[in-house]
């Protein structure tokens, strides 16, 4: 993300400036023609030594004691919580009557990151010189994203922002916790693996050729698993540059193909077939989708622009195709309960209460119930996935540590039999 100092004028003829945040100049242009502001300059903004200006980093440029320019933003980032309870606060000030610019204001100047704090200030400068509120949060598409700007707008359209906001606060609440949960479903094991790696890996390497020196030096042949073991270890130690280097490459060209277009579409299909995970991320998915779409249908927004969003914010390319298909279908006059029956993503249960919810006209409550049971169906699944992994990788990598320390074992066992024999 770039910064744009920028010259132009309102719908008044007013001169206006400032710095809008985005990926290029077109788009930066884009964001301010939404602000309706009539550029007339526009240019990258950089920061230097003589660049004191009212830049979006501009407060946090400071001088070290050799007089160098160093930018400071502050401890921490700004995180979800910090979104929360600014929402909340900001719901709240509009709602007892306290203006929007003053709120902003002084929203920005208790925030726990200057980053964020910065960002409400000059959300509050735009807003002072003309522009909406969600065409001011728009310039901000990484704290702000497009689901929160269409509520935003969706608010503003209809006099109930704080109403909104508060909806807002709820639908982030249960988005920040089904992350939690994905991270917890997909962290636990990973872990798990990487140190039952290090333990193997610490035996073949370390422990396992004293063992086969005092072997070798008495001449007699190995038993068969142990000669396995020994021969794995002998590997691992002539060749364990090649391996831990062949790993660290092959993870760099994952991530590499994971980030391409095509390499997502086929990650993201076969994740959602893994036993286990892939229902407890179907279920994820069925939820988020309901939750994201009762909110913005509550507040107003329309179920194209709503399932625009939904199929952005899924974080699966699959679901993803799937939703956009749904639009495309309601496009040409089809409901929505028709197209969410085909693919199998969505459970009958789901598309039946959707079809009920089409007929008696509540669509946005009956959303919202299926999304608070799926939200119970996701602790219980998480909770039933992390209960499976761990018996499994206790079982997985207690048999491969006890098969390796039998085998070390086997030919001390062997001498045994033969003395007491």
């Amino acid at each position: 993300m770039a910064e744009f100092k920028y010259k132009a004028k309102d719908s008044r003829g007013k001169p206006r400036n400032g710095v809008v945040q985005a990926k290029t100049k077109a788009h930066a242009k884009e964001q301010l023609g939404k602000m309706r502001l009539k550029v007339t300059l526009l240019k990258a903004h950089k920061l230097d030594d003589t660049d004191e200006g009212d830049g979006f980093l501009s407060k946090f440029i400071v001088k070290d004691a050799k007089g160098r320019t160093t930018i400071q933003l502050g401890e921490g980032k700004i995180t979800a919580k910090d979104l929360i309870v600014f929402t909340k606060q900001f719901a709240t000030m509009i709602n007892s009557g306290v203006p929007l610019i003053q709120s902003l204001g002084i929203l920005g100047a208790q925030q726990r990151v200057p980053t964020f704090g910065k960002i409400l200030r000059n959300v509050s400068g735009a807003v002072e010189n003309g522009s909406k509120l969600s065409d001011a949060l728009e310039a901000y598409p990484k704290l702000f994203d497009n689901l929160y700007v269409a509520m935003v707008r969706a608010g503003e359209a209809s006099g109930n922002l704080d109403t909104i906001l508060l909806k807002l606060v709820t639908y982030i609440e249960k988005a920040s916790k089904i992350k939690s949960q994905v991270k917890s479903a997909m962290m636990y094991p990973m872990i798990v693996v990487v140190v039952a790696g290090a333990v193997i890996s610490g035996l073949l390497l370390f422990v396992v050729p004293t063992f086969a020196k005092q072997y070798s030096d008495n001449g007699k042949e190995l038993p068969g698993i142990t000669q396995v073991v020994v021969d794995a270890s002998d590997f691992l130690v002539n060749n364990w540059y090649l391996i831990f280097g062949g790993l660290i490459v092959a993870s760099f060209l994952f991530k590499y193909w994971v980030k391409t277009e095509k390499g997502r579409e086929i990650f993201d299909a076969m994740i959602l077939k893994a036993p286990g995970i892939g229902e407890l991320l179907r279920k994820i998915a069925v939820g988020r989708f309901c939750s994201t779409m009762s909110t913005m249908l509550t507040s107003g927004v329309n179920i194209l622009d709503a399932l625009t969003i939904c199929a952005a914010s899924s974080g699966n390319k699959t679901i993803e195709k799937f939703i956009a298909y749904v639009r495309s279908k309601i496009e040409q006059g089809t409901k929505l309960s028709e197209p969410l029956a085909e693919g199998g993503l969505f459970p009958n249960m789901v598309v039946s209460m959707v079809a009920v919810g089409e007929q008696t006209g509540a669509l946005d409550d009956m959303l919202l119930k299926v999304s608070d049971f799926y939200e119970d169906e996701v602790d219980m699944a998480v909770a039933t996935v992390l209960s499976m992994i761990e018996p499994i990788m206790i079982v997985l990598i207690g048999s491969i540590v006890g098969f390796i320390v039998i085998a070390m074992y086997m030919p001390v066992f062997d001498m045994a039999s033969l003395v007491g024999g």
